[in-house]
């Protein structure tokens, strides 16, 4: 894995180790970051808490991409498999979360409500670019801009456009349109991998897989096949 310390152009820190971490996907753009405006590292209870997630108050620092991916990884050794981490990290201006499992963002009735609750700002994306998808939302308390791309097909696209999309066309938006536009509103992905930063790796329990571990040790334990009478095993003590 080549760990990234800088931004390259054209190319996102946050873009290089989640392609280099998947040998069947070429190269790509492949993450999602969603921004909340201001200094939420105080709140982040009452901001996790719209989307379904309790955080545990366990936080963890990592420095550079190589840690960050290792502690946020699922499921991870040591702890319980409800348990999920997200990376985040406030830059002075918007606090950033990466969300390894591209969830938070899908959840466009939670975000509005954040924002409204919170009134705050929130801005998030998530790109897979080889199979053609981008999800952007802007949220305020007042209004919502939203694009969303699958399949290389714009299914919506609604709200005025921001000012920091100027000159990000659509193509753009499946390659590092996304990362541009977060730039200019005043984050860089690229700060995640850098070495004087303070990421914080947070605990947070997810009610959803351990509800489907639940089912599955259903399925793998809790109904066995039943043997045919004519097989029935015979007790310890019957020799005939």
């Amino acid at each position: 894995m080549v760990e990234c310390g800088v931004y390259c152009a054209g190319r996102s820190a946050l873009s290089t180790i989640y392609a280099d971490h998947s040998a069947e996907v070429p190269m790509s753009a492949n993450h999602s970051l969603i921004l909340f405006e201001g200094d939420v590292t105080k709140n982040f209870a009452g901001i996790f808490n719209y989307f379904g997630l309790k955080f545990t108050g366990d936080i963890e620092r990592a420095t550079g991409l190589a840690e960050i991916w290792e502690f946020t990884g699922w499921p991870r050794k040591g702890k319980p498999r409800n348990r999920i981490h997200k990376a985040a990290l406030y830059n002075g201006m918007w606090t950033a979360v990466l969300d390894r499992e591209m969830t938070m963002l899908l959840n466009q009735e939670q975000c509005e409500q954040c924002a409204k609750r919170w009134r705050i700002k929130i801005f998030g994306y998530m790109v897979e670019s080889v199979t053609g998808t981008c999800v952007m939302y802007y949220f305020t308390p007042e209004k919502v801009r939203g694009l969303n791309i699958q399949n290389f097909e714009v299914l919506e696209d609604f709200g005025d456009p921001l000012p920091q999309e100027e000159g990000v066309s659509i193509e753009d938006m499946l390659g590092d349109g996304a990362m541009r536009i977060s730039r200019r509103i005043g984050f860089s992905d690229s700060l995640f991998a850098h070495p004087t930063s303070k990421v914080m790796i947070l605990g947070l329990e997810d009610p959803l897989r351990e509800a489907a571990d639940h089912e599955r040790a259903a399925v793998l334990g809790g109904q066995q096949p039943q043997k045919p009478a004519s097989q029935a095993e015979k007790p310890w003590w019957k020799l005939w």
